[in-house]
């Protein structure tokens, strides 16, 4: 099946892909060529992507997937491949932003915690 994996300003992954596992806000699903036709929201977490005996992984934030019999479209607020998170540096913001902050209540802080704790997350789980 086609699979468009994209931003506002980027193309992350554009071709072929024979499964594409991601998560909605009531847990993990899977997309296989033929699958009926769905629109879903997806929770921050990964997004894996096998194309050509491979796996491709990235950590989404905010979006949809769409997808009908042939095709599947993610459409993410941002994504990061697995590859490119540095958990030492992810651990180093948290630490600062936690001191800086002193108060994890703050809504600004706390969603940059959360952003950062899912890269860890994702970077546990699948780097």
């Amino acid at each position: 099946m086609r699979c468009h994996l994209r931003s506002a300003d980027r193309t992350w992954f554009e071709g072929e892909a024979s499964k594409v596992v991601a998560e909605s806000p009531r847990g993990e699903f899977a997309i296989l060529d033929g699958h009926a036709p769905l629109l879903a929201v997806l929770a921050p977490g990964p997004i894996r992507i096998e194309s050509e005996g491979a796996e491709r992984v990235f950590a989404a934030f905010g979006g949809t997937l769409r997808t009908d019999r042939d095709s599947v479209a993610l459409l993410v607020e941002s994504a990061t491949p697995v590859e490119a998170i540095d958990a030492d540096d992810v651990n180093a913001r948290i630490a600062d932003l936690q001191q800086a902050a002193g108060d994890e209540s703050e809504p600004s802080a706390t969603a940059e915690l959360d952003r950062l704790r899912t890269l860890l997350r994702v970077k546990e789980r699948h780097g």
